[in-house]
């Protein structure tokens, strides 16, 4: 019996060695889990790399074609591929938002307790002598070719947020309060490039309009504000159909019949100066001083023309640019005021399409690019808001004097 019991003992170590077998086999099988896991997740590391690397480069394509076409230029081509060792690893695509129908753009809905606050957001700021530019045209791909579109027409709305029987010195409270029309606080100019090559412009200081500052009914009050501004545009603010604006809530005044009847300048020329001022007053659809230099000539007095349609210079030109400075005169306030503040000048322009071959878009403000990669099942997006630099392709300033000393030639 005791040699039979013995002898069954010898199975023993095939159950061992199946027991041994299974764990090791266990132990493999999680082994070979984490191992897949793990790289299953470095490939997953790797194709978001690759998906973000190829978003970064639809970014870099659009900030390079941004950098390298004319204003409103948007894309036609969005596909941009990561390419490795002659292998496609990943493909981008980017998307540009560069055009709008007002400046600045206004896409979002804000929930303000003030109606004016609201309607403020649809302006933008301009500093005391700051200067903005604004391309009056984008590029279009039109038949597979870039084309330069420019705007039908356009009308620049602004107000100042002083008071003058608030804000101004007591000295000059009641000057102001009939002369704040004739205090010239915004110039504008407006270049464009003829057929012939020659670069013009016109040019005008614009006031906050006395209409404007003097509530019909009630004396002495101040109305000036986000949603009654002063204007001046190519064409009449309150003659636009008010559908085509971004808001109706935006109001322009209009001007009465005895300012449109007074209208008009007179050249005059001061001592020492060799070219002649223009001294008056135009309607708000014209510029005070037209430099015309289409007649292939030296310029003279006689090519300076006086009270010159905004409309009919867009017309004649191409490639305009419209250019904004605030010239306030801080010294007008009283001590203790925010004079920073109190001379900034709040400005909107509105863009109207009037004829097939027009466009009612100018650039953004704010470049909006959004580009996506893929790489695997993995897709990554990066977005980025670009300001807009100058595309000005004049100089927007004078190289030369109209003051002569005494006793000095022209020649000289």
């Amino acid at each position: 019996m005791q040699n039979k019991i013995v002898t069954n003992r010898k199975g023993t170590a095939l159950l061992v060695a199946l027991l041994v077998m299974g764990v090791l086999i266990a132990i493999s099988l999680a082994l070979s889990g984490l191992i897949l896991r793990e790289i299953r997740t470095t490939k997953e590391v790797l194709d978001a790399g690759r998906a973000f690397y190829a978003a970064e480069s639809g970014i870099e394509v659009a900030l390079y074609k941004l950098n390298n076409n004319l204003p409103g230029w948007e894309p036609e081509d969005e596909y941009v591929p990561l390419k490795i060792d002659d292998e496609y690893l990943a493909v981008g695509e980017y998307s540009v938002e560069n055009t709008c129908s007002a400046y600045p753009c206004f896409d979002e809905d804000y929930d303000r307790d003030s109606a004016d606050e609201y309607l403020r957001a649809y302006y933008d700021v301009l500093e005391l002598n700051e200067t903005i530019t604004i391309p009056l045209f984008v590029v279009k791909n039109v038949e597979g070719e870039l084309t330069h579109v420019p705007v039908g027409d356009f009308t620049v709305e602004f107000f100042a947020p002083f008071d003058p029987k608030i804000h101004f010195k007591e000295d000059l409270v009641e000057t102001f309060k009939e002369n704040l029309h004739g205090w010239d606080i915004l110039r504008w100019k407006v270049f464009g490039i003829r057929e012939n090559g020659y670069t013009e412009a016109i040019t005008d200081f614009t006031a906050l309009s006395k209409l404007n500052l003097v509530q019909e009914g009630v004396e002495e009050s101040f109305v000036a504000n986000a949603g009654n501004p002063t204007w001046f545009g190519s064409v009449g603010c309150g003659d636009v159909d008010q559908n085509k604006r971004y808001t109706d809530e935006i109001k322009c005044a209009q001007y009465s019949e005895l300012y449109q009847s007074a209208h008009g300048v007179v050249p005059v020329k001061l001592e020492g100066q060799e070219a002649v001022t223009y001294v008056g007053t135009c309607l708000s659809t014209e510029a005070r001083e037209y430099y015309d230099y289409g007649i292939d000539k030296e310029l003279t007095s006689d090519e300076i023309r006086g009270c010159y349609p905004i409309k009919g210079f867009l017309d004649q030109h191409e490639f305009n640019y419209l250019t904004l400075t605030n010239l306030m005169n801080p010294s007008v306030f009283r001590a203790g005021v925010n004079k920073e503040y109190l001379s900034r000048l709040f400005f909107r322009v509105e863009f109207y399409e009037d004829e097939p071959e027009s466009s009612n878009e100018t650039v953004r403000e704010y470049a909006d690019i959004t580009a996506n990669g893929y790489s695997g099942g993995n897709k990554q997006s990066v977005n980025v808001k670009i300001r807009r630099g100058s595309f000005m392709p004049v100089f927007n300033f004078s190289l030369y004097s109209t003051y002569r000393k005494e006793g000095v030639t022209g020649e000289e």
